[in-house]
């Protein structure tokens, strides 16, 4: 899905619900919402823990909206990835720095800050996840020590994770040439 077809989703999913909403999302979708230039996803990653809502209510209304959540893994279509705190590879939301996505009637979808972002996606930090960085930090400049203290505050066992501590040294490289001068 593109930033317009992710869009007509969320209205549908608004037109559904009937109460406030708050739909707490990363991953390539908060990227196609940032307006990353071409960025496509067949899912929408939700940080299920930190959402307020009634889960119930919510599945309905993806449901009314063709968007099913957590269907079959190896499924092409468009869906939700409800993603529970084992899985969850991104620092608990923090007061005054979460970032407003998109907004309607009862429905707000946000996401984390930068260096959350940049955090939750040195799990894995391959092309892509590089892709994504670098355009966030051109938009939206982020320090080292920044994204260094939002690895720390990623949930256990991620915090700690090699891969994880290994892309954020990869991730300082990779700054360094982005802007032309030491990170």
């Amino acid at each position: 899905m593109n930033k317009q077809l992710l869009t007509a989703y969320l209205e549908r999913i608004d037109e559904a619900l009937r109460e406030e909403t708050i739909l707490y999302i990363y991953g390539s979708a908060a990227f196609i919402l940032l307006d990353e230039p071409e960025r496509t996803s067949l899912d929408i990653d939700v940080a299920a823990p930190y959402c307020r809502m009634n889960e119930r209510t919510f599945r309905e209304a993806a449901a009314k909206a063709g968007l099913p959540v957590n269907p079959e893994p190896d499924t092409a279509a468009d869906h939700i990835e409800w993603i529970s705190s084992l899985r969850l590879c991104l620092p608990k939301p923090s007061s005054g720095s979460d970032i407003l996505l998109w907004r309607g009637r009862y429905l707000v979808v946000i996401t984390g800050s930068v260096p959350a972002l940049v955090a939750s996606k040195l799990i894995r930090y391959d092309a892509i996840d590089r892709s994504d960085v670098q355009y966030l930090v051109h938009q939206r400049p982020v320090s080292l020590r920044d994204v260094q203290a939002a690895v720390e505050a990623l949930p256990p066992p991620f915090n700690n994770d090699a891969v994880v501590l290994d892309n954020l040294n990869n991730f300082k490289d990779d700054l360094t040439v982005w802007s032309g001068h030491q990170a």
